[in-house]
């Protein structure tokens, strides 16, 4: 029986889940992640505040059948041909995918809890913060700041919350009808929406900033913002630092990003990919994508293999950036959301149906084979 190629995927977030599962019946997968469970980062404003959500929107590695070898490791350094990790372990490999994503505000992407069991002890600690507090300020209004915002609002009806952005308009990057639409239901459920506004002096720290706190503002109202709990939606840094010395140290560019081929081989390796959030693509950074992204990674690789190396496999397909039209969906609680495809924005029960009653929740188990 002919040996299979190895295949060594660095990151176990929506990319590399998905390619490790598409790849398992071609190639010999070792798939490598620090913590030992996946999260679905998009139900995390609500996970916050409801744990049955939290429970079926995080989920040990260990249960999703058909994955290959898991190694619980961070990657130390890597080079064109193999891997070192944490753990002392060199892992050699025929191709590779780096799939490591970014890292966000910590109650949104944990930057500790290395088991279920501590992820979901963080994300109740965070709510019961949440319940407590007063006063509420959201700093950043991209997705992430906007539902969190609405997922607040609508299980604490009342609760002071603040939402801080530097943009003219939410959802900076998106048509302005889009952050229009989503202050306009904000406000109607008591958020005060500070536009034009940076917070001063101040970073993010703890996943939750404990109060009673002063924030100095820049922008907007100026003064000082006070809020008892301060959680922080201010954007995303690439986790690319084990590439920074050594071999692939060309491949990132200004922003720390995997530099890549349309066809989302890194540039000057082609046995090697870059998915999801990490990558150059000039897009929409969503776990939708990512996993798009790994499909079309998981055909280019088995048509090597069947091919008999990069080189012999011929015209590989090529990505769209956000697979050519850009959308977007933001949930305004389980009952409201705004949906962005294209230049055309619209609200009322298609974002709802589509995304905010479920979040995807229980397709993506069903997907990945996780039994209930």
């Amino acid at each position: 029986m002919a040996t299979k190629p190895r295949l060594l995927i660095v990151g176990a977030g929506f990319a590399g889940l998905t390619l490790a599962k598409k790849a398992d019946a071609f190639c010999d997968v070792t798939i490598v992640d620090p913590k030992s469970y996946f999260e679905l980062t998009w139900a995390v404003p609500r996970g916050l505040l409801d744990s049955k959500v939290a429970e079926r929107s995080t989920f040990a590695y260990k249960d999703v059948p058909g994955l290959g070898r898991f190694v619980q490791a961070t990657v130390s350094s890597l080079s064109s041909k193999e891997a070192v990790l944490s753990n002392g372990e060199t892992v050699p490999f025929d191709y590779c995918a780096v799939c490591v994503g970014t890292s966000n505000g910590p109650a949104f992407k944990s930057q500790s809890a290395k088991s279920r069991e501590e992820r979901l002890a963080e994300l109740k600690a965070i709510g019961d913060e949440i319940r407590a507090a007063k006063s509420v300020a959201i700093i950043g209004g991209g997705p992430v700041g906007v539902e969190a915002a609405a997922e607040i609002v609508e299980v604490y009806a009342g609760k002071a919350v603040t939402l801080v952005h530097p943009g003219e308009h939410l959802l900076t990057g998106q048509p302005p009808k889009l952050g229009q639409e989503s202050q306009k239901w904000l406000e109607a459920h008591g958020v005060k929406v500070l536009l034009q506004t940076r917070v001063e002096g101040a970073k993010p720290g703890d996943s939750a900033g404990r109060g009673p706190t002063s924030l100095p503002l820049k922008g907007g109202p100026g003064g000082s913002l006070q809020a008892d709990l301060v959680l922080w939606c201010t954007g995303s840094a690439p986790n690319s630092g084990f590439l920074r010395d050594g071999e692939l140290a060309g491949v990132l560019n200004e922003r720390g990003q995997v530099k890549v081929e349309p066809t989302l081989q890194v540039v000057g390796h082609p046995h090697m990919f870059a998915l999801g959030d990490i990558t150059s693509v000039d897009e929409n950074k969503m776990g939708f994508l990512a996993t798009k992204h790994a499909e079309l990674a998981a055909k280019s690789i088995q048509a090597m293999v069947k091919a008999g190396g990069p080189s012999k496999a011929g015209k590989l397909g090529t990505w769209k950036p956000n697979m050519g039209t850009p959308s977007m969906i933001v949930t305004l609680g389980r009952a409201a959301g705004a949906c962005r495809v294209g230049g055309s924005v619209c609200t009322g029960c298609l974002p709802t149906n589509i995304k905010s009653k479920g979040l995807f929740v229980d397709q993506y188990r069903a997907q990945l084979g996780l039994k209930d």
